[in-house]
Formats: C-alpha cells, sequence, structure tokens
C-alpha cells in the first residue's frame, strides 16, 4: 500500500504540471520532448488535458491492484498494472533521450521512479476484497455462492468460486444431511476461482 500510496501522489504532481501546461503555465521545456520552450501550442496544451485523463486511470489502477479501493475486477487490474509499468519504463526511456535538457534532467528520475513502484504493485499479491453472502459446502469444499438456487437445501451456481481457510466449527451454520451453509462477511484474496480468506468471518445477520 505504501508503494501505491507514492505512486499516486507522483501521479498527483504529474497532474499538476500538466494542469499548468494545459492553461498556458510557460513550461514547455519539460514537456513533449521541449520543442516549445515557453507556453505550448493549442495543440499541445489539448494533450497535456488529455494525458490527465490517462493518469487519473492510472492511479485508480494502481489504488485497485493495492486493495486501497475496489473498482475493476481483479483479473483487469493484475493484468493493468504490468501494462502500466511497461507504458512507464517507456516513457524512462523518451525521457532519457529527449533533445530537451530540462526534461532528461527533471522527468526521467520522476519516470524512473514510477515504473519501479508500478513494478512493485505488480508484483505485490492479489488485493484484499471484501465479500458478503452465503457459504455453502455439499461435500466438496465451501464456495461462495455468486447465484443461488431455490431449493432446500439451498444450491450455488457452478461458477461460484472456491474458498480456502474456511473452518466451519469456528462459525454458526445451517446443516442439513452433508450440506452445511450460512451467509458472512469476511476478506480475502481473490485469485481466479479461488478466494483465500484472511481473518474470522461474521454472520450477516
Amino acid at each position: 500500500m505504501i508503494a501505491a500510496i507514492a505512486f499516486v501522489t507522483l501521479i498527483g504532481l504529474l497532474v499538476l504540471f500538466q494542469l499548468s501546461l494545459a492553461f498556458g503555465a510557460p513550461w514547455g521545456r519539460f514537456a513533449w520532448g521541449g520543442q516549445h520552450p515557453g507556453v505550448l501550442p493549442f495543440g499541445y496544451r489539448i494533450a497535456s488535458g488529455v494525458s490527465i485523463l490517462i493518469y487519473g486511470f492510472i492511479a485508480l489502477l494502481a489504488l485497485d491492484r493495492a486493495g486501497v479501493i475496489d473498482v475493476f475486477p481483479n483479473a483487469f487490474s493484475t493484468v493493468g498494472i504490468w501494462v502500466v509499468f511497461g507504458y512507464l519504463t517507456l516513457g524512462v526511456v523518451m525521457n532519457a533521450i529527449s533533445r530537451s535538457k530540462p526534461e532528461r534532467y527533471a522527468m526521467t528520475p520522476v519516470a524512473l521512479a514510477l515504473s519501479l513502484l508500478a513494478l512493485l504493485i505488480a508484483l505485490s499479491g492479489p488485493a484484499e476484497e471484501s465479500f458478503a453472502g452465503m457459504v455453502l459446502d455439499d461435500g466438496d469444499g465451501p464456495v461462495f455462492c455468486t447465484t443461488i438456487m431455490e431449493s432446500y437445501p439451498p444450491q450455488c451456481g457452478a461458477d461460484s468460486p472456491s474458498i480456502t481457510g474456511w473452518d466451519w466449527p469456528a462459525v454458526e451454520h445451517e446443516q442439513s444431511q452433508t450440506i452445511r451453509w450460512g451467509e458472512y462477511r469476511f476478506s480475502g484474496e481473490r485469485e481466479g476461482n479461488t478466494i483465500s480468506i484472511s481473518g474470522s468471518p461474521s454472520p450477516l445477520h
């Protein structure tokens, strides 16, 4: 999480920088190859505005991957942060070969720091999520019911992810023959179709 916060802080500074360029700050020598050292032409100012949207998306993706927020599906943020790492690594190269010395000296270290932080976020484990709903075990192991069929005892849909680390004796539950179930709130890390719980679940009711 520390890496994600540091990452978003740097992204925020870049957003302020690009916003200033978009509104006419005379800092063109630090951006876009330094082709326009003063106030950027209109087209480049529009590009700076668009880059703010890109930075915002990247920040959300990093926070989601780190588990600070829950906006994207886990698989999307897992793959997406690696794409971001590649994009930022390319940015390191582009800044390092810029014809503008101010851009090379000022922006290359920033791009490198962002790239390394993105790598740390990408290498971190799956983001922890919160779950609330029915957990059911029909003898093949507990699953988190994404869909529930109307029957008694209840049945879960085939796409329900399995749960590791679940302890039935530690929680109140209903049972009919070999089937056990209950509704709970718990936290865990989801990877593929498996949820690894962390901490103790609590009943929903």
